[in-house]
């Protein structure tokens, strides 16, 4: 079974002005991968905050960036060491991952589009891509395909409610280019402060959003961030050719 993690970053809405895109990003692990990321994140935790549980401390971009919570008091070298050890973590050789992320564009959407059911539709079509590959060389190899389910960042019982009923009949009939045959319809929600993979995927959000935004005079915030997002490059899904662009990151329109 694989498990694929999905947060995003930014707002889905063309009113919100602050955010010019709305990016989607999913970090899939096989289960048997679960409790070794999971044991490594609570290790970097422990190794800045040796005094607090693992289950305290939230990695979330935002709270990191306005420090706020338990990173309140910390500098801005404290801060970027904690990103800086979780993405080495993630582009670590050992660290068996794939990632996937679609950034809708707003001002390109046509008024009336749904921007969050397209960044939906196009992410859950590259998922279940990467569930095809794997299950192709499985056959291949005599053993049976894997599935995959979807464990969604919980915004709120509402929210969550409204999302699940976006998505819940592409999930089942897939979508214009995809029947979505290895991918299980229905996702959980999860509350991210405690889900280690959770948090790791807002980081990876937050990184793929930045790269994309590309200011002509960037600060040293964004040049960290750009950084951020070159370690965890090659852990972006690819197709065939070995392409990412529109596989393992999907800028649209």
């Amino acid at each position: 079974m694989y498990i694929a993690y999905i947060d995003a970053s930014g707002r889905p809405t063309k009113a919100d002005t602050q955010t010019k895109s709305f990016t989607l990003a999913c970090l899939i692990a096989h289960e048997q991968q679960w409790q070794y990321i999971d044991n490594k994140i609570n290790e970097i935790k422990l190794s800045h905050f040796p005094r607090l549980r693992p289950e305290d401390i939230e990695l979330h971009a935002k709270d990191m960036l306005n420090r706020e919570g338990v990173f309140k008091r910390l500098n801005w070298d404290e801060i970027y060491a904690i990103f800086g050890d979780i993405f080495a973590f993630l582009a670590d050789e050992e660290t068996d991952i794939r990632i996937i992320a679609v950034a809708i564009r707003k001002k390109y959407m046509y008024n009336g589009k749904d921007i969050e059911k397209w960044a939906y539709r196009l992410l859950v079509e590259r998922i279940n891509k990467f569930l095809e590959k794997n299950a192709e060389t499985a056959i291949l190899a005599g053993r049976a395909p894997e599935y995959g389910i979807m464990i969604i960042d919980s915004c709120g019982f509402k929210p969550d409610a409204r999302l699940r009923r976006k998505i819940t009949k592409m999930l089942k009939k897939g979508t214009y280019y995809s029947d979505l045959r290895y991918l299980i319809e229905d996702p959980l929600f999860t509350d991210s402060k405690w889900r280690n993979l959770s948090q790791l995927v807002d980081c990876i959000a937050y990184a793929v959003r930045k790269h994309l935004r590309n200011p002509p005079k960037p600060s040293f915030h964004d040049r960290n961030w750009e950084g951020y997002f070159r370690l965890i490059y090659d852990k972006l899904d690819a197709d065939e050719n070995g392409k990412i662009n529109g596989c393992g990151l999907k800028v649209f329109p």
